[in-house]
């Protein structure tokens, strides 16, 4: 198998253009935005996703370079670094926020789950690699002479604008037995069309996640794994071997999902912003002295919406960092990250989903209407919420409690079964001894 050592003479292994960059340089420069992605919001939702010149400017200052390796120019940063990060870019433009999250954050899917090959082709001669990540196979892959050839459309692909690949499950053909089979591929800009439907629902118009179509679309053999199940598919990680860090060796479901919860916290920080302007400005409607600000209601309203976003904010730091406990856990053999694993990370985004919309619901109802005109930031910022209210990282909460139960019941299940076995050969032994 070839190995990132094996790419070095080839010029794939790529210097960082910033070595030095930390994460708290990342959420200063996001912060930093917070006044230009703001000022372009409503021009985002016209477009359909960002600006040419935000674009630049992530492409300048490494936003897109977050979680690749150092390898390609990376600067690979802890997940729970680079949801620190998009909290921060949702906080100034949550559309934008979606886009940057699901276009630069899928470059852990990539080297965790392809080869160096493929890895080295999709990072380039600079590193610049931008990818959505569809999971729903719609997508049909059948062999080719020269690989993989791939027929049809993926929806929702958000960060498919600037898009370098995009990565997503297909179908393969059945099994001898029939059984159904299912991969992940990953597929060059050059293979898809970028369709123009996007920007018609409720929220996060502006977030970039039109579909993408393949016609009769070539890859090559490497550019598609076989994985597991037909829904949050997995594919045997090769990450770790190849860039010596743990990170690249995890299921990803709970991953995606706490990317979504990243967006939602950042949006739940851009409504708190405009509620506490409004105090600072606004007299309460039950006194005509004083403003919003110095009443005792506010303040119980006010601080109760600050504590529900920081338990959403903890919950998603603690998924972040959960997910490198169990990347390191298998990688020192003590265990694997296995399915139960992932789904407990996937259900504790929505819990942390549940105190951001809790702190939501708070500060729409007593915002009052006029914070809710049309055009307004309040109005933008509770569209967009609720189109996180609709997405399977939230709406598919019972159902992955359920799954989560299955896997981790079983696991206890079978190491139950293993103690009575080893207990009965135990007493027989004694007992064989004794006679």
């Amino acid at each position: 198998m070839t190995t990132i050592d094996d790419l070095r003479p080839m010029g794939h292994v790529l210097a960082r253009p910033e070595p030095g960059l930390t994460v708290d340089d990342f959420v200063r420069r996001a912060r930093d935005l917070r006044v230009h992605l703001r000022s372009e919001q409503e021009a985002t939702e016209r477009r359909t996703y960002y600006s040419q010149e935000t674009h630049e400017i992530f492409q300048r200052d490494g936003f897109y370079r977050m979680l690749q390796p150092r390898t390609f120019g990376g600067y690979e940063l802890r997940v729970s670094e680079f949801y620190r990060v998009i909290v921060e870019i949702a906080r100034g433009c949550p559309s934008t926020g979606w886009c940057l999250a699901l276009g630069s954050g899928h470059a852990l899917a990539l080297c965790s789950q392809f080869g160096p090959e493929v890895q080295a082709e999709a990072m380039g001669e600079d590193g610049h690699f931008i990818a959505p990540h569809r999971v729903v196979p719609s997508v049909r892959a059948v062999p080719h002479d020269d690989g993989w050839e791939l027929t049809g459309t993926w929806g929702y692909n958000s960060g498919a604008p600037y898009s370098t690949h995009a990565l997503g499950s297909v179908t393969l053909p059945p099994g001898e037995d029939g059984t159904p089979r299912f991969g992940i591929a990953v597929v060059p800009r050059s293979c898809y069309t970028v369709l123009e439907d996007w920007g018609d629902g409720i929220g996060l118009r502006g977030s970039g996640s039109p579909s993408i179509r393949m016609e009769n679309a070539v890859v090559p053999r490497g550019n598609v794994r076989e994985a597991e199940g037909q829904d949050h598919m997995w594919a045997e990680p090769v990450g770790m071997a190849l860039h010596g860090n743990p990170m690249y060796a995890g299921r990803l479901t709970g991953f995606f999902f706490g990317e979504t919860l990243a967006v939602a916290t950042g949006i739940g920080r851009a409504m708190l912003d405009e509620y506490r302007s409004a105090l600072l400005e606004k007299k309460p409607m039950w006194s005509p002295h004083g403003l919003r600000a110095d009443d005792a209601q506010y303040q119980q309203w006010y601080g109760e919406a600050c504590s529900l976003l920081d338990a959403a904010a903890a919950v998603l730091q603690q998924v972040g960092e959960l997910y490198h406990g169990l990347c390191e856990r298998e990688a020192r053999g003590e265990g694997e990250f296995g399915p139960a694993d992932d789904l407990r990370l996937t259900n504790l985004c929505a819990q942390g989903g549940r105190y951001a919309t809790e702190a939501m619901d708070l500060l729409v109802r007593t915002g009052g209407s006029s914070a809710l005109r049309q055009g307004s930031r309040t109005e933008r910022y509770w569209r967009d919420f609720s189109a996180y209210r609709t997405h399977p990282a939230t709406m598919t909460r019972d159902l992955m409690n359920r799954r989560f139960a299955v896997a981790d019941l079983e696991a206890a299940r079978q190491l139950r079964t293993a103690a009575d076995a080893e207990s009965t050969a135990v007493n027989g032994d004694m007992a064989k001894a004794g006679a």
